[in-house]
């Protein structure tokens, strides 16, 4: 794997989820940051189709939790489409990331809090998802995508005349959801009078 490149599991809706890999500009640059930015970073931005995009290789495009359907060699996939992502690598979080994000707490003062967020119901579906984050939610809302970390998700679907609950499995507990497909939040660590 190029030292400029990075794992990622792209989820959009009814469940499919793209796994490949996408240019950051250096290896220390956080995917988070990459998706947020207003130029989405394209090592060969001749092959951009989409200004509202990101840039995949060796793509391959799950239907379930184990379904393969198709294998991309590259393609493009609509920020607008995502509703949530997660970096597919195993060393997510290193002891780097981990000393970079107290470092950042303990400068800003930012508190931690619990949210609960649901998705709009995208062909009888939506997610149901809880997750920990810093700072105020505010200002984290005119993002493209909220980082969270502590990340629990449960699908819920229409099949036949019943609604069915099905956890997420995820490789770790650190996801960002789309802003864009956010319905309603709820913040979990407020007090309810």
């Amino acid at each position: 794997m190029d030292a400029n490149q990075r794992k990622l599991a792209i989820v959009t809706s009814l469940g499919k989820k793209y796994s490949g890999m996408v240019d950051v500009p250096g290896e220390t640059f956080r995917t988070t940051d990459l998706l947020n930015s207003a130029n989405i970073f394209w090592k060969s931005p001749n092959l951009k189709c989409y200004d509202n995009a990101i840039f995949m290789s060796d793509v391959r495009l799950f239907l379930d939790d184990k379904a393969m359907y198709k294998k991309f060699d590259f393609i493009q996939v609509k920020l607008s489409d995502i509703i949530y992502f997660y970096d597919d690598i195993e060393g997510i979080g290193d002891k780097m990331e981990k000393k970079r994000a107290s470092t950042m707490v303990r400068q800003t003062n930012e508190d931690v809090q619990t949210v609960n967020i649901i998705t709009k119901q995208v062909a009888n579906s939506f997610y149901d998802i809880t997750g920990k984050f810093f700072g105020l939610f505010k200002k984290k809302s005119k993002d493209n995508f909220i980082p969270l970390t502590q990340a629990n998700i449960v699908e819920i679907c229409r099949k036949q005349d019943k609604w069915v609950q099905k956890k997420v499995k995820l490789p770790h507990n650190f996801i960002c959801v789309s802003n864009n497909h956010i319905e309603s939040v709820n913040f979990l660590s407020l007090i309810h009078i």
